[in-house]
C-alpha cells in the first residue's frame, strides 16, 4: 500500500446502480468501500447507488475533502455510464463531472481495469483447483449481461474472452448474454459436462443471483457457476489499485510505506 501526502484533501465516491433482486441490499457495495477505505488509510472513501440506498446524495454529502474521484463500479464502459451516469450524478452533486474545471473526476469503471484479466485469470486457477480440474481444460462460459442497443457490454466481455484464451488454461473460451445474441437461456442447455460458467456481474442482485439461479436449474449436470466476478474476493484490492493510480497519476506525492 502507498501512503499520499495530503490525502485527507483526497476523496473517492464509489457508485453503483443499486442492486435489484437477490440480496437487494447493497451490501456488498458497502464491503467493498470498507476494504478500500482500510486500504488507502487517510483518503476519504464513501459508496452511493443510483437506486435503493444509500443514494449517490446521500453518500456525496459525507464526503469533506475538496478534491473527489468517482469511481464507477460497473463491467463496462457503455452509453448508460458514459452519458446516463454523468447526468445523474450531476443532478444528485451538483458537480457535473464531465467538467474539466470541476473538482470532481470521473474515473473508467471497474470493468476496464488494465488489471481485471490477470485477477480473473488467477480466480480461475484457484477454482479450478479446489474442483480438481486443473489440467483438465475445462470449457469457460462467460455469462455478461450485453444489450439491444450499446454494444459495450458485450465488447468488454469479448475482449476478456479473448485475454483468457491466450492462457491456454481452458479448451474454449465463449460469451452469451442476457439481453443480446447469443442468448445465454439458448444455450445453456448446451453446455459440456465440467463448464464452467463465470457470470460477469459486479454485485449480488437479480442478474448475479436470480438469474444465474434460473440458468443453473437447466443446465446440464456438472455445470458449475462460479461466483459472479462482483462478489469475489479479489475485488477490494483491483479496485485500490485503480484509485491509487488514479490518484498517483494526479501528481500526488507518494511515499513507500
Amino acid at each position: 500500500m502507498h501512503s499520499y501526502r495530503h490525502a485527507s484533501e483526497q476523496a473517492v465516491l464509489i457508485v453503483a446502480h443499486g442492486e435489484r433482486g437477490g440480496r437487494c441490499d447493497n451490501a456488498r457495495l458497502l464491503e467493498l468501500a470498507d476494504e478500500v477505505r482500510n486500504n488507502l488509510g487517510d483518503v476519504q472513501i464513501e459508496a452511493g447507488v443510483l437506486r435503493g440506498s444509500p443514494s449517490i446524495a446521500e453518500a456525496w454529502s459525507r464526503l469533506t475533502a475538496p478534491n473527489r474521484l468517482i469511481y464507477p463500479f460497473f463491467m463496462a464502459d457503455g452509453f448508460f455510464c458514459n452519458r446516463i451516469l454523468p447526468k445523474k450524478i450531476a443532478e444528485a452533486t451538483g458537480s457535473d463531472p464531465r467538467d474539466v474545471n470541476a473538482p470532481t473526476q470521473l474515473l473508467q469503471p471497474f470493468g476496464v481495469s488494465n488489471w481485471l484479466a490477470d485477477a480473473v485469470t488467477g480466480a480461475l486457477v484457484r477454482d479450478m483447483n479446489r474442483m480438481k480440474l486443473t489440467g483438465t481444460r475445462p470449457h469457460l462460459l462467460i455469462a455478461a449481461h450485453g444489450a439491444s442497443v450499446d454494444r459495450q457490454s458485450s465488447k468488454r466481455a469479448n475482449e476478456l474472452a479473448d485475454q483468457l484464451r491466450t492462457t491456454d488454461y481452458f479448451r474454449d473460451v465463449s460469451c452469451a448474454f442476457l439481453d443480446e445474441a447469443p442468448h445465454l437461456n439458448c444455450v445453456i442447455g448446451t453446455m459440456l459436462p465440467n463448464t464452467l460458467v463465470l457470470p460477469l456481474f459486479n454485485g449480488l442482485g437479480s442478474h448475479s443471483v436470480d438469474d444465474m439461479a434460473a440458468l443453473a436449474s437447466v443446465a446440464p449436470p456438472q455445470t458449475h457457476f462460479l461466483t459472479p466476478v462482483g462478489g469475489q474476493d479479489w475485488v477490494g484490492d483491483l479496485m485500490t489499485a485503480d484509485i491509487e493510480a488514479a490518484l498517483a497519476a494526479g501528481h500526488l506525492s507518494i511515499a513507500a510505506e
